[in-house]
């Protein structure tokens, strides 16, 4: 099934609802690079750029936080999360979008504020000359809903980054899967394209065996970040796993 990017929230996304409320104190510090504020936590040799969902960073849900802190202890890992949006996340009351002025507005959000482009620009002009510089050069992408789009568009250049994840990705497809450069973690919930779609692409990859994949049918799409309910026992055991498996991961792809 094709899944070209779409410029509204994919269904999945739509019927996982808003953001569950969390409190949590982030441990890492805030940084400027430019006009781009970005989350910085740990101090390992390895880095790992997380690229969060639509909700970015918000007062109602700190999931994004507690998750870059703990992927950072667990996996002995520099984490950074830049604040692509500038402040401007989709507003959470507003989700999902229904009516047509509000679907409107998503469309000149995602092409805007959200764009591809204005990812690619602040980590190739911002973040990344800000990691070479403290001689940090095996960098990683792990992204969640949107930010998981934007991790296998990072995937297709090799030169930069050395793997990718996608955690309850948004509009992964096959042509997508088609560009990747390096090696995959690939964790779809409810409803999100299905692992045969990317696995049959990259198993026919140089890089194919490297790749790992996990499916979360029983999770809400969102459930490793402003959608989890990590007070859910089942919901907390499927985030830890991730948590884990991503340790994993990019501890033997990062070198």
């Amino acid at each position: 099934r094709s899944r070209a990017m779409s410029t509204q929230p994919s269904e999945e996304c739509k019927n996982a609802g808003a953001p569950k409320p969390s409190t949590y104190s982030p441990k890492g510090k805030f940084l400027k690079l430019g006009d781009l504020s970005v989350y910085q936590i740990g101090s390992g040799k390895k880095v790992v750029i997380l690229i969060y969902d639509i909700f970015g960073w918000n007062d109602v849900n700190k999931n994004v936080f507690e998750f870059a802190d703990d992927l950072s202890g667990l996996g002995a890992c520099t984490v950074l999360m830049p604040d692509f949006y500038r402040g401007e996340a989709w507003p959470i009351d507003q989700f999902p979008p229904s009516s047509d002025l509000q679907q409107t507005a998503f469309n000149t959000w995602r092409k805007g504020v959200a764009a591809d482009v204005v990812v690619r620009k602040d980590l190739y002009e911002k973040v990344l000359p800000h990691l070479h510089k403290s001689k940090l050069n095996d960098i990683g992408v792990v992204g969640f809903c949107w930010g998981g789009y934007q991790s296998f568009l990072m995937g297709a250049d090799g030169e930069r980054f050395k793997a990718v994840a996608s955690v309850h990705g948004a509009w992964i497809d096959d042509k997508l899967c088609g560009a990747l450069q390096v090696p995959v973690y690939y964790a779809p919930a409810k409803g999100d394209t299905d692992v045969k779609v990317v696995k049959k692409v990259l198993d026919a990859k140089p890089f194919g065996k490297q790749c790992r994949y996990d499916a979360f049918a029983d999770q809400e799409h969102g459930f490793c970040a402003a959608r989890g309910d990590w007070k859910n026992t089942a919901t907390k055991k499927a985030k830890e796993k991730v948590l884990k498996e991503l340790c994993d991961f990019f501890n033997k792809n990062l070198k």
